[in-house]
Formats: structure tokens, C-alpha cells, sequence
């Protein structure tokens, strides 16, 4: 990343931009918009629905087209951005691509091999979050991860952004949930947030500790940045009164008769693909309401699959 001049609180809204690493990337040429997004009355949650962008012949989801893509994401989202400059630097000083290789490596070898993992889920949530909202990751916890079997606690990756009315410092905690049953992952989801953002009592997750983790492990690759962003952190400092705490999700499931979707879209049959999303629309309203969300902003992509799990298997195959 290149050097700015942004090295004070003040100005951390100034270089959050200079922060997406997109690559030039269109998030839609590998997936299909279903319908405009939705903003979920008396709440402060927006979906976003979309579904795996199709082969023109064949009319299918292109499964392997977006796996490949995240294969080729897995440096940007699961190693630090210390390790990644100094894989470019030490490209540039020997001409060798060695260090390249071996960085992504070890970003493949942070992966579970579990048939049921989830963290497919994390990789294409942060793949939404920074190339199509732009909002730049800055924790990750990957890198921090002892046993590569062993999934990470607490939230999926936090992601930043500044709150363009007021000023504040948006902090958004990620969930990303891949299930067979909408419901299942709706709740599992917006349960995960609450615990995360509210902090109830018997919460199982707690943004506490993942604040520590952002303090203690911030990866912005610019000292004085990460600075500005540990003074957002602390309590003793008036900056942190300047801090929203956000959730980020990404619900996929099984979609019984989605070959029956793919017909209504290809017709476009705009009323019947409506009354879908109305309907899944009010199973995520539901559960913001049950979980006490419903004043906290919340970004969701939602997208329905023939197969989760055979959506896994893919990406296991493909990653080795």
C-alpha cells in the first residue's frame, strides 16, 4: 500500500479507500443481482440479494468461475498485510516469485479440510464486503489461528468504514452462516450479532475480546494509521465515543426448486422473484426484531444455492 498522509484520529476517514484491495474487480461478473436491495422496515438493515452468476450456455450457476476467484483472494483475506509487502518487496529485490507462492501457501494451509466448514463463507463475505462495499478489512483472524482445524471464535473478520452523516467510525462485524435451511441460518446469523454487538448476559460471542484482538493485531500496514485507529479503541480516549459498532452477514442456503428460480429469472418473471424475496425478507426481519437488532446498522447478502454443501466440496477440491 502506498504511503498517506493520514497519520492523526481525525483523518482516518480521509484513507479507508486506499485500503480495498479489489484489484480492479467487478463483484457482479461473478454474481447476478435477484433484485434491487431491500431496506427492512423499522430496522437499519439492508439485504442485498444475489445468487452465483450463471454460465450464458448452460444457464447454470458458475460455480467454478467464483472458486477460482476466491482461490485467487486467499493472500488479501487470510495473511496479514506486513506479509504481503514484504512478499512484494522481496519480488522486487530478487525478481523471484517465490515469496508469492510460498505466502499463499500458507494462506491455503490456514483452511480447514472439514466437510462442513464455514469458512468459505467468511472468504466470500470478505469478498463482498471490500470489493463491493468497499469496506476494507481490518482484522482478520487467520493469522492467529494455532491449529488450521480449528475454526476462529468470535466474529468472521471486521470490516471499516466511516459513517457518512456522521462522522463515526463504523466497525462491522462479520457473520457468515451456510446452511441447508434459510431459517437455520437466519437465526444462527442474527443470534451471532446480537451476542456480538449487544453483549447480553449469556451471550456465547462478545465483541470484547475481538476488540483486543483489533487493538492488539490491527492490519492497516501504516503505523500511524493503526494509531489513529488504536485511539478510536481506547476508552480512555474521546475518540472511542466516536465508534458504531455494525454487523456484515452473509446467509446462504439451499434452495429446494431452484431450477425453478433460474426459469423465472430467465423469463423475467419479476413478480415471482419478488414474492421470494418478500418471503425470505420477512424471516430476516423477524429475527432482527427477536434479536433486539433492529437500531443497529446492518449489511446482508443473501443468496440461495442448489447445494451448500456441494458449494464446499467445490472449494475444498479446489483448494487442495
Amino acid at each position: 500500500m502506498q504511503p498517506t498522509t493520514a497519520t492523526t484520529p481525525g483523518t482516518v476517514e480521509l484513507v479507508l479507500d486506499h485500503l480495498v484491495r479489489n484489484g480492479g474487480t467487478d463483484p457482479n461478473a461473478y454474481l447476478d443481482c435477484l433484485e434491487i436491495e431491500t431496506k427492512v422496515a423499522n430496522t437499519q438493515t439492508v439485504v442485498r440479494w444475489h445468487r452465483i452468476g450463471h454460465d450464458a450456455t448452460l444457464d447454470k450457476p458458475d460455480t467454478e468461475k467464483l472458486i477460482d476467484k476466491l482461490i485467487l483472494l486467499l493472500i488479501d483475506f487470510s495473511c496479514t498485510r506486513k506479509e504481503r509487502d514484504e512478499a512484494i518487496l522481496a519480488v522486487t529485490k530478487t525478481g523471484s516469485m517465490q515469496s508469492v507462492s510460498a505466502l499463499h501457501e500458507k494462506a491455503r494451509r490456514l483452511f480447514t479440510t472439514s466437510a462442513t466448514t464455514g469458512e468459505v463463507g467468511e472468504l466470500m463475505l470478505y469478498f463482498l464486503a471490500e470489493h463491493l462495499l468497499k469496506y476494507p478489512q481490518v482484522l482478520c483472524k487467520f493469522p492467529h489461528k494455532t491449529n488450521p482445524n480449528v475454526h476462529a471464535h468470535g466474529a468472521d473478520g471486521v470490516h471499516a468504514s466511516v459513517d457518512p452523516v456522521t462522522g463515526h467510525l463504523r466497525l462491522h462485524w462479520g457473520e457468515a452462516k451456510l446452511y441447508q435451511k434459510l431459517g437455520a441460518a437466519v437465526e444462527d446469523c442474527f443470534s451471532s450479532l446480537s451476542d456480538l454487538i449487544l453483549e447480553p448476559p449469556d451471550a456465547k460471542k462478545t465483541k470484547r475480546r475481538d476488540v483486543e484482538l483489533l487493538r492488539d493485531y490491527i492490519d492497516l500496514s501504516e503505523p500511524g494509521l493503526e494509531m489513529a485507529f488504536r485511539s478510536y479503541l481506547n476508552p480512555d480516549d474521546a475518540l472511542s465515543k466516536m465508534v458504531r459498532y455494525c454487523g456484515l452477514a452473509l446467509i446462504g442456503f439451499d434452495l429446494a426448486d431452484y431450477n425453478k428460480l433460474t426459469d423465472e429469472v430467465a423469463k423475467k418473471e419479476v413478480a415471482a422473484v419478488t414474492a421470494r424475496v418478500e418471503d425470505w425478507a420477512a424471516k430476516i426481519k423477524a429475527s432482527v426484531e427477536k434479536h433486539e437488532l433492529i437500531g443497529i446498522t446492518i449489511d446482508v447478502f443473501c443468496i440461495p444455492f442448489p447445494s451448500v454443501q456441494a458449494f464446499r466440496d467445490a472449494f475444498l477440491k479446489r483448494l487442495g
